[in-house]
């Protein structure tokens, strides 16, 4: 017989399936929640701190915020205007829900708050020489490895990149708590010397 209490009990725990079900499916799938498969189409965005069209992978960035109650994607053609907008959005009361970056070895995106950022004398967008490796891709990125070719999204459609090899000199590894705190582009977007010194 089906009682009250046991219809009770059955809407009870059929609700806490359904909210711990929508949680977790707001954790894991949630656009700006995950770095594997921002919207970045390269050779149509412009970041918004150069104004130049993202079109070069390496040094490539993506950011998910969100800025008077609206959310969105902004993309960047180098880690130097990454960290640059990071502090106009909190600046501008805003608040960063993801920052991503591609992993110089592997070509895949990675979180740049757990990410070895690479200060390099190696070609970026911006010339800065700042690169994003996982932690444990740092050897490997002394070592000259990429990981063969990637696969990017351009005007085109879905094709395959194949990377520069790996040139010039690690000069340092940091944090991107250390870029987005000292690192700021210098007269007609040099890049200081030495700024981070003090990481």
């Amino acid at each position: 017989m089906y009682t009250r209490r046991k219809f009770f009990l059955s809407a009870l725990t059929a609700a806490g399936v359904a909210v711990g079900a929508a949680f977790l499916f707001s954790i894991l799938f949630r656009g700006g929640e995950r770095c594997e498969e921002p919207p970045l189409v390269y050779g149509r965005e412009e970041c918004p701190v150069c104004k130049m069209v993202v079109d070069y992978p390496p040094s490539a960035a993506v950011m998910r915020a969100r800025v008077r109650g609206v959310e969105r994607w902004y993309f960047f053609d180098d880690i130097g205007c990454l960290a640059t907008w990071h502090r106009e959005v909190e600046t501008a009361g805003g608040e960063v829900l993801l920052a991503c970056a591609v992993d110089r070895v592997e070509g895949r995106w990675i979180d740049v708050e757990r990410a070895s950022l690479l200060v390099t004398t190696e070609f970026t967008a911006m010339g800065t020489g700042l690169l994003a490796v996982a932690p444990e891709n740092v050897e490997r990125y002394k070592r000259g490895e990429t990981s063969g070719s990637w696969r990017v999204k351009t005007l085109e459609g879905v094709t395959l990149y194949n990377p520069p090899k790996i040139s010039g000199q690690l000069v340092r590894v940091v944090n991107y708590k250390c870029v987005r705190d000292k690192f700021h582009y210098g007269p007609a977007w040099s890049t200081p010397p030495n700024w981070y010194s003090d990481c």
